[in-house]
């Protein structure tokens, strides 16, 4: 018989990492895939892929329905590109879309088909344009200064023009560019014969040129302010993003009805038109100004706005300056008009416009050092601006969220919050983020892909973020706002929207596959690796060894599936003391204890799922403890 007692271990609800993983005794201090949920730890979550198809003409993705000759066929199943932003909403006639912008196009899902809408740059005319070599596939096309680079998009329109048995129709990559007035392309067929500069009329357009994955290096010394994290995540003495250097390509999405608005980073803006179908691309926005940082349409006053724009009087772009169009027009942007409600404001703090947030009765408006509310009050000003705070910063044209009327975001150095009052807000995990040494800090030259998504259903606030050694969104901060705690863990998501327009979640990867999550326990039917660590704990404050030899869990699991237990001990509380781990100990819906014989001054305890179906939630645990020598 034992003689051990039984004691219950109990854990508060949350990650803290602020501390020691012995200073934090009584909490949890490392985590992947979890949630809180009543205060207690349980697995999220599985997610499937959404089934998707593209129209493909002769291999070449596009946004049409119908190929050469006729001839169809499914090919591609993911977005074109790293995506950046989403947009989803229900058309007057029930339809229901989810517009996809991503570094190299915008692509428009329409039931379970995915569209091609990017937006055409220059459509051209070309005569005896083909060049073609004798048992290649490639293809020389000679425009004189054509302004393409290699990975920009052509769509060509004629059917009908044949070179050595090489006929182009449909989408096509510039694989090189041969100088400014030649480049190839790979038409998938051999050509018969070699011929320079024939194939007749030839119509082509060319899209919206591809934007850049990531951003581009970083330069200059003295970036920033003393001490803390500059515009390219260094202080003092520390690099900074260079003013030229190269950007990514960043867009912001927007609905007019049941039309959508999108607007290009440092570009114009453009439509999408509901009557037109989903196989019709976007339109440039007659009578917008050409360059603008991003766009929002502000509700209920109807009015486009763009921030970061071109000055009315001059035609010079300002990264400080918000313009808007006058109320119910998307075309009439004449501020000097006094018929009209256009008008433009410079904001007095700040180098550039870093994003904007709807939120109730007021748009937040943050540059890269101070927080501004705009709200309609008509009359002559139309909006007015107030200052909220200043040395207040945002990482990312997409790092804020509105929650019924309350808004969260994520700057470099700190999360926030606003309800009336700018305020900080309260972390147990700023440190593991927030850090220049923090395990899960940020990759900050690649700061601005970091996207704030909501899951309302289970009261979370999602950031998704490049951890230090990543360049794309590998890892992810969550808040749950109505427990008020925080947890972390590893998952790929560029963007994410929550259920609304559609039934669940949706998630994108940097692969361009859309994920529907809180669908069943695994990712997409393998198995996901969710686990969650206990603090430190220990008897006496530590001045007595502990024994242990059973372990009680209390934990839900499904039918036939377990979860391993281990525990894990150390002598001294110092975080490089040797940890000597036991287990893991498999534990099923079947069993009642774990056996076991432990030993140590400091106990923790780690539990993880990592088999298909595996799911789990936490209750309360006992533990056999005794004192016990240090034999």
């Amino acid at each position: 018989m034992s003689d051990t007692v039984l004691k219950t271990v109990t854990m508060q609800p949350g990650i803290v990492t602020d501390v020691t993983a012995y200073m934090a005794e009584g909490g949890w201090v490392d985590s992947n895939l979890i949630r809180f949920r009543n205060g207690r730890a349980e697995k999220v979550g599985g997610w499937v892929r959404e089934s998707t198809t593209k129209a493909v003409q002769f291999g070449f993705s596009s946004g049409f329905s119908s190929g050469f000759a006729g001839d169809t066929f499914n090919d591609a199943q993911s977005f074109t590109g790293v995506a950046r932003a989403m947009k989803a909403w229900t058309a007057l006639d029930g339809s229901r879309y989810l517009a996809v912008a991503t570094h190299q196009k915008v692509e428009l899902l329409s039931n379970g088909i995915i569209y091609d809408i990017t937006p055409i740059r220059e459509s051209v005319t070309l005569e005896d344009a083909i060049s073609t070599t004798s048992g290649l596939s490639t293809v020389t096309i000679t425009d004189v200064n054509h302004n393409l680079v290699a990975g920009d998009f052509i769509f060509v329109n004629t059917q009908d023009v044949a070179v050595d048995g090489v006929t182009l129709y449909g989408e096509y990559t510039v694989e090189s560019v041969t100088d400014a007035d030649n480049y190839v392309i790979d038409s998938r067929i051999t050509a018969s014969g070699t011929t320079a500069l024939a194939g007749d009329t030839l119509t082509i357009d060319y899209l919206l040129e591809v934007g850049s994955e990531n951003n581009g290096g970083m330069t200059g010394w003295g970036g920033g302010t003393w001490g803390s994290a500059g515009s390219g995540g260094g202080g003092w003495g520390m690099p900074r993003e260079s003013s030229d250097g190269l950007k990514l390509r960043q867009w912001s999405l927007d609905n007019w009805g049941e039309d959508l608005l999108a607007c290009v980073r440092d570009g114009k803006i453009y439509k999408w038109d509901a009557t037109t179908g989903p196989s019709a691309r976007l339109t440039v926005l007659s009578g917008a100004p050409v360059q603008n940082s991003f766009i929002l349409v502000a509700q209920p006053s109807r009015h486009l706005i763009a921030f970061g724009s071109e000055v009315f009087s001059t035609s010079i772009f300002d990264p400080m300056i918000i313009r808007w169009a006058s109320q119910e027009s998307l075309t009439d942007w004449d501020s000097s008009d006094p018929l009209n409600t256009a008008g433009e404001y410079r904001l007095p703090q700040g180098n550039y416009i870093v994003g904007a947030l709807q939120t109730r009765g007021e748009i937040l408006v943050f540059t890269d050092t101070d927080v501004y509310s705009m709200r309609y009050i008509g009359g002559d000003d139309i909006f007015q601006f107030q200052p909220l705070g200043t040395n207040i910063s945002t990482v990312s044209q997409h790092s804020m969220v509105d929650l019924n009327g309350v808004a969260f975001w994520k700057g470099v150095d700190n999360f926030y919050m606003y309800d009336g009052l700018v305020r900080v807000l309260a972390s147990t995990v700023a440190k593991y983020i927030f850090d220049e040494d923090g395990d899960g800090r940020i990759n900050f030259f690649q700061k601005e892909k970091t996207y704030c998504g909501i899951n309302k259903e289970f009261n979370e606030i999602w950031w998704f973020y490049p951890k230090y050694d990543e360049t794309e969104c590998s890892n992810y901060i969550k808040y749950n706002y109505a427990e008020q705690v925080w947890d972390y863990g590893v998952l790929e998501r560029t963007a994410w929207i929550d259920k609304g327009t559609f039934e669940k979640p949706y998630g994108i990867n940097a692969d361009g596959v859309l994920y529907v999550h809180e669908v069943g326990k695994d990712n997409d039917s393998q198995p996901m690796d969710a686990y969650i660590t206990t603090a430190y704990f220990d008897i006496d404050d530590g001045e007595q060894i502990m024994f242990v030899d059973r372990i009680v869990p209390d934990i839900r699991l499904p039918a036939n599936r377990n979860i391993e237990i281990s525990i894990l001990t150390k002598k001294y509380p110092h975080p490089n003391a040797t940890i000597i781990t036991k287990g893991p100990y498999f534990f099923d819906d079947s069993d009642t204890k774990i056996s076991t014989r432990a030993r140590g001054r400091q106990m923790a305890l780690h539990f993880e799922s990592n088999a298909t179906g595996g799911d789990f939630e936490i209750g309360k645990i006992r533990l056999g403890f005794q004192t016990d020598g240090e034999r």
